[in-house]
């Protein structure tokens, strides 16, 4: 069994109960479980596993080479309770959750990537969400990666570098004030 503490990125149904659930860790960077039964009432962890939340997990690694690990437990830390506050605040983190999975490879193992998704999500649950929140997120990501440069914009550096980036952006950025 392994244990990391992880922010929830994406949630996709799994049969008729259960769920694959998309993390973010320091320890194992991008990282699936397979969360069976998760939707069944009375489960575990039914109620635990919703976006953005942040959890302490344990889970079973994959075996044969595969990367779909079977998540065993976890427990709910922080929920971003604040974030489901403003519906433009849920638009942001989920871009920004979109853009750091269509750029970081599985289970890189960098602690850099869960210190901006949780820094970015904790900011946006903080304050208002706005452009210069997502543009500061782009650049660190650009940054990170090692393709910033300051001739150009960070989302023009990250779609040169990456090709296909999520869809959405500039409809998300009229919703944004300054």
């Amino acid at each position: 069994m392994e244990k990391d503490v992880g922010t929830i990125l994406q949630l996709f149904p799994l049969g008729e109960n259960g769920l694959i659930v998309c993390w973010c860790t320091p320890e194992h960077g991008i990282l699936r479980t397979a969360a069976r039964n998760a939707r069944t009432p009375g489960s575990e962890l039914s109620g635990r596993l919703d976006l953005f939340h942040e959890c302490e997990l344990v889970y079973r690694p994959a075996t044969r080479g595969g990367n779909l690990h079977s998540l065993s437990s976890a427990e709910l830390l922080n929920p971003r309770l604040a974030l489901r506050g403003s519906l433009v605040s849920l638009r942001l983190c989920s871009y920004m959750a979109r853009l750091l999975l269509a750029t970081v490879e599985q289970e890189s193992g960098d602690a850099a990537w869960h210190t901006l998704i949780t820094g970015a999500f904790d900011y946006v649950a903080s304050t208002s969400p706005r452009k210069a929140i997502l543009r500061h997120f782009e650049k660190r990501l650009a940054t990170l990666h090692g393709i910033y440069n300051a001739e150009f914009t960070a989302a023009h550096c990250l779609q040169q570098h990456f090709q296909h980036l999520p869809t959405g952006r500039a409809e998300l950025m009229s919703a944004l004030p300054e």
